[in-house]
C-alpha cells in the first residue's frame, strides 16, 4: 500500500536516483584508475629519461594534482642528477649563501668610496 504523502513514482524516482549515484561512482573510479595508469607510465618513462624527462614530467604531474609546477620540475630535475652533480650544487649554493652578505658588504664599501670621491671632485 502506498504512503498518503508519497506519490506512486517515488520509488521509480528513488531506484533511478540510486542507479545515477552507482553509475556516476563507477565512472568516478574508472577514470581515477586511467590517471594512475597514467601517472605510472610517466614515472617509468622518467625513470628510464634524462634530467629533462624528469624535470618535465615532475612538473606536468605537479600541474595535474594541483601543485606548483616549477618548484616540482625543479626537484625532480635535482633528483635524476648523478650524485657528485647534486653534491657540487648544493656546496655551491651553500657557497653563495655565505659568501652573498661578505660580497653585498664590499659592493656597499665600493659605493661609498665612490660616492665620497664623487662629492670631494665635485666641491673643488
Amino acid at each position: 500500500m502506498v504512503e498518503p504523502d508519497r506519490s506512486p513514482a517515488q520509488p521509480l524516482k528513488d531506484s533511478v536516483r540510486d542507479l545515477l549515484v552507482v553509475l556516476a561512482r563507477r565512472a568516478l573510479g574508472v577514470a581515477l584508475d586511467k590517471v594512475e595508469a597514467v601517472a605510472d607510465g610517466l614515472e617509468e618513462i622518467a625513470s628510464r629519461g634524462g634530467v629533462a624527462t624528469s624535470a618535465a614530467l615532475g612538473g606536468g604531474r605537479a600541474l595535474l594534482e594541483g601543485r606548483n609546477p616549477a618548484w616540482s620540475a625543479l626537484k625532480a630535475g635535482v633528483a635524476a642528477l648523478p650524485a657528485g652533480i647534486t653534491t657540487f650544487l648544493v656546496l655551491t649554493l651553500i657557497l653563495v649563501l655565505l659568501l652573498g652578505p661578505v660580497l653585498l658588504l664590499i659592493l656597499l664599501v665600493l659605493l661609498l668610496v665612490w660616492a665620497v670621491v664623487a662629492a670631494i671632485r665635485a666641491g673643488r
